[in-house]
């Protein structure tokens, strides 16, 4: 009896054991289960979150948005496309550092500015999306421009003050709305559409902005072309020194003489570089042409206009001069003529690039003064060579007389500060004698020239009579005529 209840006993405390074992490692595959579940969530969490913003990115962002479609919800829904003007630049100049901390600001500040129920994601690079739940309290116009407001503000950035906009695309989820791809494209569209304009800011969809698109892809492609085969040209347009009444310099003027498309103007070529990323490519191709230009004249100094983008990029006045050495063009030749946009952001560097293209001998001028809101602040804080007064200005000369004062104004203000004054836009001889008598220093404008080849402008430096009569000593002699040409 005693041997059977002792093989009982340990069968029993086998089974128990077994039991404890197993209960043991059930455990243990419970708690492995939990953090490798854990780990999955973590993980699938990290794929479909922004590591620098902290949003949603692009796959969790489609991903919702596609849910709302399928789900029907999408009608009275609105998506939102941002991508920020001017970031690049930032990264080029300043760092990746400061870049992705002013993502992170941004992502802040437009969280402020969305609803609860609203989705924000950052999709890429400088682009973030969001979805918006209209009601009749807040329009989409309403969103997007609390969005460029907010965004617009300065940054401080690690110790740096940081100026970029955005440009915003929207579109309005309808019944005929099959896929969130669809909305996320055309919000895309609006976005780009909105870029290239000079108008606004925000553009909401249209059927017709497909189109546009893609003629611009197209264009985009025939501009490559251009540049790489030389099909674009400048034309030259002179300035004439009002004290001797000859040519002074040139300005170059950038022309694309498109075979299929006809001649596409600056106003809407540069816009279309710009949005593209081809502007540095564009300007570079510019400053070539106009070196090799100024080569062949010899002693007739040559202006460019140079975009915002290619002011601001990294190492730009080295560029410039490393330019000039390989050409051998000296550097009085070259002036470099920039628009107040160059000057909206960074203006610290803007003032270091201007002052090492002066150090190199390069003329900075100032482009259409008179149109920005802080032109005075720009001349008094940076150091130009010369101003040049928007033809605005001139349209009014002759038939208003505080047009005049504004003008002699404008020209005591620049001569104040050992500016030179150019006045373009010069149409008539009425104007050109006024402007004479109130001490600018240059005219430019189809009455002294119209733009040309650099054929005909070798024709025109050939003929030495001078371009504009000289006033006669006694200023007041010229009024009586001034008097019969009005």
């Amino acid at each position: 009896m005693f041997l059977p209840y002792l093989l009982l006993l340990v069968i029993t405390a086998c089974a128990a054991a077994a039991i404890h074992r197993l209960r043991a490692s059930r455990r243990v595959l419970e708690e492995r289960l939990v953090t490798v579940e854990k780990m999955e969530a973590e993980s699938r969490a990290r794929a479909l979150t922004d590591p620098i913003t902290g949003l949603k990115n692009r796959i969790a962002f489609t991903e919702e948005l596609e849910a709302v479609v399928q789900a029907g919800r999408h009608t009275g829904v609105a998506v939102l496309f941002l991508d920020l003007d001017r970031f690049k630049e930032v990264n080029d100049s300043l760092g990746h550092k400061v870049g992705d901390g002013l993502l992170n600001a941004v992502a802040q500040r437009l969280t402020g500015v969305i609803g609860p129920k609203d989705t924000l994601a950052r999709i890429g690079g400088d682009e973030f999306a969001a979805i918006i739940r209209l009601d009749p309290t807040r329009s989409v116009q309403d969103m997007a421009a609390a969005m460029v407001e907010t965004v617009y503000e300065p940054y401080l950035i690690d110790g740096h003050l940081v100026h970029v906009g955005t440009s915003v695309g929207a579109v309005i989820g309808s019944e005929a709305t099959t896929c969130a791809s669809d909305l996320l494209r055309q919000a895309d569209i609006a976005m780009y559409d909105a870029k290239v304009s000079k108008s606004a800011s925000f553009k909401l969809f249209d059927d017709r902005m497909s189109e546009i698109v893609a003629v611009r892809t197209s264009m985009r492609g025939e501009l490559e072309d251009a540049l790489r085969e030389d099909h674009l040209t400048l034309a030259l347009q002179p300035l004439i020194d009002t004290k001797t009444g000859t040519l002074a310099s040139v300005e170059a003027l950038l022309r694309w003489p498109n075979s299929s498309r006809g001649p596409i103007s600056p106003a809407d070529l540069i816009p279309l570089a710009e949005a593209s990323g081809q502007i540095l490519q564009l300007g570079e191709w510019v400053l070539d042409k106009a070196l090799t230009i100024a080569e062949e004249l010899g002693d007739v100094p040559i202006a460019v206009n140079v975009s915002p983008i290619q002011f601001r990029h990294h190492g730009f006045a080295t560029k410039v001069s490393e330019k000039l050495l390989a050409t051998g063009v000296s550097p009085h030749l070259l002036r470099l003529e920039i628009t107040e946009g160059v000057l909206i952001s960074h203006i610290d560097a803007a003032k270091s690039t201007i002052r090492q293209l002066r150090q190199i001998g390069v003329e900075v001028v100032l482009d259409d003064f008179g149109t920005g809101y802080s032109s005075l602040s720009y001349l008094q804080n940076l150091d130009l060579d010369c101003v040049k007064i928007d033809k605005s200005f001139l349209k009014d000369l002759g038939r208003d007389s505080r047009a005049v004062q504004i003008m002699r104004s404008v020209i005591d203000l620049g001569h104040s500060l050992e500016l030179k004054v150019v006045a373009e836009g010069v149409e008539n001889e009425w104007q050109a004698r006024l402007l004479q008598m109130l001490n600018c220093d240059y005219l430019q404008g189809y009455f002294l020239g119209v733009p040309m080849s650099l054929t005909d402008l070798k024709a025109y430096i050939a003929d030495r009579s001078p371009r504009l009569a000289l006033l006669p000593d006694d200023v007041s002699d010229a009024a009586p005529k001034l008097q019969r040409i009005g």
